[in-house]
């Protein structure tokens, strides 16, 4: 008890030299940062001349982009010519030609030049012909160099530096002791934010394959204890390797991303959503009890129109919507298949629901596919195809 007592003394008293020492170097930097600031730039205009100069460039940058963003090479190449040189200041417009090669607009014309140029003054990202050509604008102010501003600058910038590095040690030394007993809780606070990052794809950020099993375990056992309804919807893309193939993976990448922003917006709070794999995806639609609500056969008949509104609606809205990548307007159709259980079912397996569900998104995609198809259970094995138009989208019992 001694030992500990004495080797937390000793902590303490470290610490605080070590605070004290910071304190006391922290104050001589800004002592020395309050001199240099006074020598360099309170005691002689260059700063306020840099400022204008700056304001000056940002001006005549923004007045550029106002001027030339629906102009031509041409008609810059003339505005350069007429406007682009006086006393205080000169532009430069710098693009790259169709050979790769940069060049530059100036008052003389066009002439080819290297990368270098760019970190000859104040340049701005501009785009001219209607966003067709990017390039820089390089604004040049006259009569703005100083080499004692240069040295002012440069010690500034080294006591600054330093100044964070003090102010971080100590903030660090404070935390250590202020912190010390929470250090095992932001640990676990951690762990838990890697393992919620793990369970989701990276591309699509809805759940991993991995997640989605041990999720859909959980939701089979609740229909064998509790005797409720659950859903599995299989989605998979149609066509998708058109995309790969036509457009490039890029592109399927973008059919993927959005095809899951809708499959998001158009399901429930409490539907489970997952990546299943390549271009297919699921939904896990477990039973939500509601006030009011009536068990047996109404109950079933509410359940299943529930699954059948939120599978048409992600149907729906795939087929409305349009992925655009690279000036082209891709039309995204989805198949769906739903396994729905609503009946105890001794002995339920995951592997049996999600056979189901496959067996119907088969079923989607052989007669034709942008459809949904439900299998609707354990004892009968009743399918309900309907299309996107009104007439489909009645039962067959």
């Amino acid at each position: 008890m001694l030992s500990k007592l004495v080797q937390k003394t000793k902590f303490l008293i470290a610490a605080l030299a070590f605070v004290i020492a910071c304190i006391a170097g922290f104050n001589f930097l800004i002592l020395q940062q309050e001199s240099i600031l006074r020598k360099y730039f309170i005691e002689t205009p260059q700063e306020e001349l840099k400022e204008a100069h700056l304001s000056l460039a940002n001006s005549l940058s923004k007045y550029f982009d106002r001027e030339n963003k629906y102009s031509t090479l041409e008609q810059v190449t003339d505005y350069i010519k007429r406007y682009g040189k006086t006393a205080l200041f000169e532009l430069f417009f710098i693009f790259q030609d169709k050979d790769s090669s940069m060049k530059q607009i100036s008052k003389i014309g066009i002439t080819t030049v290297s990368n270098a140029v760019l970190s000859s003054g104040n340049v701005y990202p501009a785009a001219i012909d209607s966003g067709n050509i990017e390039g820089y604008l390089m604004v040049m102010i006259k009569g703005s160099d100083s080499t004692e501003l240069a040295e002012g600058m440069l010690k500034y910038k080294i006591i600054s530096y330093s100044l964070r590095l003090i102010f971080l040690l100590l903030v660090t030394a404070l935390l250590m002791i202020l912190f010390y007993h929470d250090y095992s809780a932001k640990m676990r606070l951690a762990r838990d934010m890697a393992e919620i990052k793990a369970s989701n794809d990276g591309l699509t950020e809805l759940h991993t394959h991995e997640h989605f099993m041990k999720a859909l375990d959980i939701e089979v056992e609740k229909v064998n204890i509790y005797d409720t309804p659950l859903a599995l919807l299989m989605l998979d893309i149609d066509h998708f390797k058109n995309f790969n193939d036509t457009y490039g993976h890029m592109a399927g990448d973008a059919v993927l991303q959005e095809v899951s922003k809708i499959i998001r917006i158009s399901t429930r709070a409490s539907d489970i959503l997952a990546r299943y794999g390549g271009e297919e995806f699921s939904v896990i639609v477990p039973y939500v009890a509601k006030p009011g609500d009536i068990a047996g056969r109404r109950r079933i008949a509410d359940f299943l129109r529930e699954i059948k509104n939120v599978a048409e609606r992600i149907r729906r809205n795939v087929e409305e919507n349009t992925v655009e990548f690279n000036s082209n307007s891709l039309k995204v159709t989805i198949s769906i298949g739903v396994a729905f259980y609503y009946k105890k079912a001794h002995g339920l397996a995951t592997a049996d629901l999600i056979q189901k569900a496959d067996s119907a998104l088969y079923q989607a995609k052989r007669h034709g596919r942008n459809r949904v198809c439900i299998n609707r259970g354990l004892v009968t094995d009743e399918r309900d195809d309907y299309k996107k138009n009104d007439q489909d989208k009645k039962a067959n019992a």
